[in-house]
């Protein structure tokens, strides 16, 4: 095995055993095949193309092409054929985002779906190119090691408990596997160990040890170090950790959970979260919170700090609710999947006695139960007893304005404040009480004036809620942030809740959650009543009793639509909603080449545009091989001139130097190595041993002026004399009539020594093309050259 090859098994090895350590943050799948397939791809073309004499910097970006295909063929082989199609990229593509989406939602161990298995295998095979192109195309070791670093680093801080002993060991010794392979390859070269036979010195002790073997001795016992002091030596951190987890802490700031709210409505999946088994009366009205969102600063919704206490049998009486208010008790069993690592108990509202097991505190502020300590909901069973209320809508019609203490959740900025306030004033226009202006308000929204699509921009903030209220098209995150809002400016205390509507049900009154449950609704302040749930979201949940039975005033000329009772993923309009008030006539053939941007010029201009990339492409490909032959042509017609006769001012010694250059030149394009240290007269000699005895002696050149019969052991001698007489003598030669033919001949020898893929590839792809300007051995020796006096001067 070659030395070159030895680094690429290694460079290959290395992170392979890297790749390990991303196993602890997600579950079994097939991806780490997949991911070990891109390795010995990256690995297999990097020999490949480094054995075709392929320029350095070329290397790297023909492992991401071949790479391309692969990873289109096992990520996504519905759509991918033997060659990458725009279907098949932008499929993978959808994957990257999804996967994306995995990530923000779920804490390791994450489930392996399609999404994060298509970014773990990028990330692999991306990590992989870097390490083969460092350490085995630039044989640079130690460096290749940063992106090694950098894949143990992530999943090395994403793990709550760490990676442990083992990975860490496993990511250690593919560096110290890099670095041996690395020692052993610069020692060869300095030839074989001088050992007597036997491998003993003399008197019978032990011979020299190879360094390469002390050096990998030496990174075993570092990393048998690192592994044993750790677990030797208690740590600070570790206590400091225990006494977190033992209660310590008051005060925990809760995750935003409406950042994923997109992202999960948008899955191309829908990953079951969790099954509840309840005894409600009205399941379909059951939401499961995970997040009370109450400050709201103009940009965003966000949770306030949370002051926590311990979880009390029962907990306190919900805020604001009085004696005269019906409420029913509702018993809920709820099971989490183990891929579900939210660190806030799903609870209906308003949950009065939970019974789970774990490490939890209690909020009064946003009647939540948070983990502390790194506590997660993560395959826990758990039992919740709730109070359904029920105020009827004259109690909630009925209720005065909160208290002062209250100012906080009526808070809206300026600029907001006024541009809202208008549409407030209209929207509400002859309601009696604050109660009958937020139905009036959700009727608004859920009237056939709004549009309900999770493609659009998210965010809830100012700007996000004036564009929203421009275009009335969003989903439920600007839904529950414009009646928030709006609610404030009313008088109503309001904030944004955040967890799941119902979901699907399975039987026996159990329903299946999963991620396209994701919701967010608004809960509105009344005195008497306390928080109490809208649903401004069409197609969405459901809207609450107490909100469909008050008669009111109709606050726009279209009567409000009650919103559906899907709990599903949004469905898309239907042709009839999208028809109201408005014919609906198909499009005759023309409009819809119109409406499909331009039918045949389309076709044309994508032909044209396809077909322009490809002459791109073509050129760029053909560049080194017409560069390669106008500097051989401009090489040769130098070599044709007499400069006995017409000197034109030029030196002959480039002539001569430019065809010893052409010899090399060529030598390398073929894959035949050259070496600076040796003279032409040593040259001349391997290279007519690489051309072989038949070769040599059986060339024929056809020379301008007719046949030159020659042979290439006659004429590279020549040439080399030429050059040493150029390099080393005090006067050049005056005439290189000849040379031009001899370097014809030697060139057809050197090209009929090899096979016919070496000749195709000097030809398409030359190496000697790549060559930076003056970095060649001759060009270097011609710029000390004196040059040669003209005739007549002394």
């Amino acid at each position: 095995m070659t030395g070159r090859l030895r680094m690429a098994v290694a460079a290959a090895i290395a992170t392979s055993l890297t790749a390990s350590s991303l196993l602890p943050l997600v579950h079994r799948g097939a991806w780490i095949a997949q991911a070990l397939g891109a390795v010995a791809v990256v690995a297999l073309t990097g020999e490949l193309v480094r054995r075709l004499s392929v320029p350095r910097p070329l290397i790297g970006p023909i492992q991401l092409t071949v790479l391309v295909p692969y990873m289109l063929l096992v990520l996504v082989p519905d759509v991918s054929g033997p060659f990458p199609t725009p279907g098949a990229v932008r499929a993978y593509a959808d994957l990257l985002d999804a996967g994306g989406s995995d990530v923000q939602n779920f804490a390791p161990p994450v489930p392996a779906t399609d999404g994060i298995a298509a970014i773990l295998v990028t990330v692999v095979a991306v990590v992989a190119v870097m390490v083969d192109v460092i350490a085995v195309t630039y044989a640079q070791a130690a460096p290749a090691g940063l992106p090694l670093l950098a894949l143990y680093s992530v999943p090395a801080a994403l793990a709550e408990s760490g990676l442990g002993w083992a990975v860490f060991l496993l990511s250690g010794l593919a560096y110290v596997i890099l670095l041996l392979a690395e020692g052993r390859e610069r020692l060869l070269r300095w030839g074989r160990p001088l050992v007597p036979p036997g491998g003993r010195g003399g008197a019978g002790g032990p011979g020299p040890r190879p360094w390469g073997r002390g050096g990998g001795r030496i990174g075993l016992a570092t990393l048998a170090v690192a592994v044993a002091i750790p677990a030797a030596v208690p740590m600070t951190a570790n206590r400091l950790a225990d006494d977190h987890k033992s209660g310590g802490s008051d005060r925990i700031t809760t995750i935003n959970p409406v950042v994923n709210l997109q992202n999960e409505l948008n899955r191309p999946e829908n990953v079951d979260l969790l099954t509840y088994q309840t005894d409600a009366d009205d399941p379909m009205g059951l939401y499961l919170r995970i997040a009370a969102l109450d400050r709201f600063d103009g940009n965003s919704w966000q949770p306030s700090e949370q002051n926590l206490t311990d979880v009390s049998r029962p907990l306190p009486t919900p805020q604001g609710l009085t004696s005269e208010i019906r409420r029913d008790e509702v018993k809920t069993s709820i099971s989490v999947e183990k891929n579900y690592r939210q660190g806030s108990l799903p609870l209906p509202y308003a949950a009065s006695v939970v019974d789970a097991r774990g490490n939890w505190r209690y909020s009064h502020e946003g009647r939540l139960v948070l983990g502390d300590g790194g506590q997660t909901v993560s395959g826990l069973k758990y039992t919740v007893t709730s109070l359904d209320i029920n105020p009827t809508d004259e109690q909630l019609r009925a209720a005065n304005a909160a208290a002062p203490d209250m100012n906080g959740y009526r808070y809206v900025p300026a600029g907001l404040r006024q541009a809202f306030q208008p549409i407030v004033d209209e929207k509400t226009a002859g309601a009696t009480s604050m109660f009958d202006k937020a139905v009036m308000l959700q009727n608004w929204f859920t009237s056939s004036e709004f549009t309900y699509d999770t493609k659009v921009p998210k965010g809830n903030g100012a700007s996000a809620l004036e564009d929203f209220m421009e275009h009335k098209t969003g989903y439920c995150e600007q839904f529950a942030s414009a009646m928030a809002v709006m609610a404030r400016m009313i008088g109503i205390p309001s904030r944004v809740a955040v967890g799941f509507v119902p979901g699907e049900p399975i039987g026996n009154n159990t329903y299946q959650v999963g991620s396209h449950d994701a919701h967010a609704w608004p809960e509105l302040y009344f005195v008497g009543t306390g928080w109490v749930r809208f649903e401004p979201t069409p197609a969405r949940g459901t809207s609450p009793g107490y909100t469909e039975t008050a008669p009111m005033p109709v606050a726009t000329s279209q009567a409000p639509t009650a919103a559906p009772t899907e709990t599903s993923a949004a469905p898309t309009p239907t042709e009839s909603q999208a028809c109201a008030g408005e014919a609906c006539a198909s499009p005759t053939p023309s409009e819809a080449a119109a409406a499909g941007g331009g039918g045949d010029d389309t076709w044309l201009s994508g032909l044209l545009i396809g077909v322009g990339i490809a002459a791109a492409v073509a050129l760029l490909l053909a560049g080194p091989m017409l560069l390669r032959q106008r500097v051989r042509r401009r090489r040769l017609t130098a070599l044709s001139r007499d400069f006995a006769v017409d000197s034109g001012g030029r030196d002959p010694g480039d002539a001569v130097l430019g065809a010893w250059q052409e010899v090399l030149d060529t030598a390398r394009d073929l894959g035949i190595r050259t070496q600076e240290s040796e003279t032409p007269r040593q040259l001349t000699a391997r290279l007519l041993g690489a051309v072989g005895a038949d070769a040599a002696s059986g060339t024929v050149g056809d020379g301008p002026g007719g046949t030159h019969h020659a042979s290439a052991d006659e004429a590279l001698p020549r040439i080399a004399l030429a050059a040493e007489q150029v390099m080393y003598a005090p006067e050049a030669p005056q005439r290189t009539i000849g040379l031009a033919e001899d370097v014809r001949v030697v060139r057809a020898a050197l090209l009929a020594s090899v096979g016919g893929g070496a000749r195709f590839r000097a030809a398409v792809l030359p190496a000697s093309a790549f060559r930076r300007p003056e970095s060649g051995p001759l060009d270097k020796l011609r710029s000390g050259r004196e040059p040669m006096a003209a005739p007549g001067e002394g």
